[in-house]
């Protein structure tokens, strides 16, 4: 859709331009997985915000998808016992926080596509996780 183009009767007009937020507001404990709540938002106005829930396993696909291009960040480790203990999820959830704040303030992460599907899945793809799998050069 071209800038001077109207959206579709029932469509908001997205605008990619605007930088996107994300805050870890919670996480809660399922059977065998924490997940994290984030609130994402598009500009400065809460009422262009959202929620998305992401597993600490939605963290290491997209970290593995920006490493095959290069890009390397400081994403938590994994653990595989003690990982439900309510110290290591704070921790982690920390840990998460920080790798978000360096994805939405970097210039050119927080306009790629992979970043946009992961934080945005609505509006990019329902399927994000397929798309990391493409190993493309292409963010």
């Amino acid at each position: 859709m071209s800038f001077r183009e109207k959206p579709a009767p029932g469509r908001v007009l997205l605008d990619d331009t605007v930088p996107l937020t994300a805050v870890i507001e919670a996480s809660q404990n399922l059977q065998s997985h924490t997940e994290y709540i984030i609130r994402v938002q598009r500009g400065v106005s809460s009422d262009n915000s959202w929620q998305v829930i992401r597993r600490y396993s939605d963290f290491d696909v997209l970290n593995s998808s920006l490493m095959v291009c290069g890009i390397s960040l400081p994403l938590p480790p994994k653990k595989l016992i003690g990982n439900m203990d309510r110290e290591f999820i704070a921790e982690r959830q920390r840990g998460l926080q920080t790798y978000l704040d360096s994805i939405t303030q970097h210039p050119l992460l927080c306009s790629s596509l992979t970043v946009k599907k992961f934080l945005d899945p609505n509006n990019y793809s329902a399927n994000y996780t397929g798309q990391f799998h493409l190993k493309t050069p292409y963010l």
